[in-house]
């Protein structure tokens, strides 16, 4: 009996030891989270999140910029994790505990703010976005507490990336969807300047024959003559229609000068643009989509030769621009991922115990194991 006991307590000591060692050891998580400013739209979060969970995506980034300190096994671990989606989430300007708690007039403030936003982006002819989300934010767990900040990092700047890789790519394709439009309709819009340049001209020659056939019509103090055919209307004397017509035809011309003028920025344009896609296609992460579009910006500004094409470029160079400040600059932690002091699960003690216990359990079941066995094949007696 006595060796019975002992061999319990022994194996609940063993058992101790192997919850002290999964405990503190593969089964205990710390978990670190960040939050990464970036001031987005639900369109652009929901594009964004789709991207950053693709698994082609987060491979293609781990081969450009693998997490530091994480083993190999570890990184596919990682990277397996990812596509679960679980470790992002949005972080509203506005929550629902806010809402709450803050004066109604602030939110009534903050509301019409988005509007006037929404309604100067329509008026600009763009898409109206306003940013609902403060920004993301990160989270990881790990068996390290400075591996779970670390990787928490790693994942901030790889959102990050593909927000930045996704917005270049898609003002790239903006720039060529404006091009495409406007070929399609400049040979349009100039055979109409043609044609109106030619109306005014027939009505000019006209006007001037009318006035060597009347010469008292062609007089200034001639102020209005008379049509019978519409019944004693009157109208402009022949002498002020010949003024507008010619500047009519000098509007023309000043739109059709600038119709030639876009044309000429478009088609150089188009040839930056063409270049840009295919330096995108190589490019594997969003900081070289940014260099690789630096670089066709700047290999173009030495080939504009006219004001025009200068002008072109400066335009899509405030676009880039842009982007970069938007990324680069403004995208950055306004919480940085903390090494965690605690465990988030589980707690080791409580390992330990019920290891401890679960060894003592079946201990006990294999020592007594042939009196458990004698109980549960005795026959119960007839009942009184």
């Amino acid at each position: 009996m006595r060796k019975k006991v002992v061999a319990v307590l022994a194996a609940m000591v063993v058992g101790a030891g192997v919850g002290a060692a999964l405990g503190y050891g593969p089964l205990l998580r710390y978990k670190s989270e960040g939050v990464l400013s970036m001031e987005i739209g639900t369109s652009e979060y929901k594009r964004f999140a789709e991207l950053a969970v693709d698994g082609h995506t987060v491979q293609q980034y781990v081969g450009v910029v693998p997490p530091t300190g994480l083993e190999p096994s570890q990184v596919a671990q990682l990277v397996r994790y990812m596509p679960r989606g679980e470790w992002l989430m949005p972080v509203p300007k506005v929550s629902k505990v806010d809402a709450k708690q803050l004066p109604d007039f602030l939110l009534q403030i903050e509301q019409e703010r988005e509007r006037a936003l929404l309604s100067k982006d329509g008026k600009d002819g763009k898409e109206g976005k306003v940013s609902v989300y403060l920004g993301v934010q990160l989270r990881y767990s790990a068996p390290d507490p400075h591996q779970a900040a670390n990787v928490a990092g790693w994942l901030g700047a790889y959102f990050k990336d593909v927000a930045m890789r996704e917005t270049v790519r898609d003002q790239v394709s903006r720039w060529a969807a404006d091009n495409r439009q406007f070929s399609d309709r400049a040979l349009e819009r100039k055979l109409k300047y043609q044609f109106d340049i030619e109306q005014a001209q027939n009505r000019v020659a006209a006007l001037k024959k009318v006035m060597s056939s009347y010469p008292d019509a062609a007089r200034r103090e001639s102020q209005q003559v008379v049509d019978v055919r519409k019944d004693n209307e009157k109208f402009m004397s022949p002498v002020a229609q010949l003024v507008g017509a010619e500047s009519e035809m000098i509007d023309i011309r000043e739109k059709l000068q600038r119709l030639d003028r876009e044309i000429e920025q478009q088609a150089f344009a188009k040839a930056l643009i063409t270049d840009a896609q295919a330096a995108l296609g190589k490019a594997r992460s969003g900081s070289e989509s940014v260099l690789q579009l630096a670089d066709v910006i700047v290999r173009f500004a030495k080939e504009a030769n006219t004001e025009a094409q200068r002008e072109k470029l400066s335009s899509l160079a405030a676009d880039m621009s842009s982007i970069s400040a938007r990324f680069l600059s403004q995208a950055q932690f306004i919480a940085q991922p903390s090494v965690p002091s605690r465990p988030e699960r589980p707690r080791p003690l409580m390992v330990i115990a019920l290891a401890a216990v679960l060894a003592g359990v079946l201990a006990a079941l294999w020592a007594w194991r042939d009196a458990l066995v004698q109980l549960l094949r005795e026959p119960q007696g007839p009942k009184a």
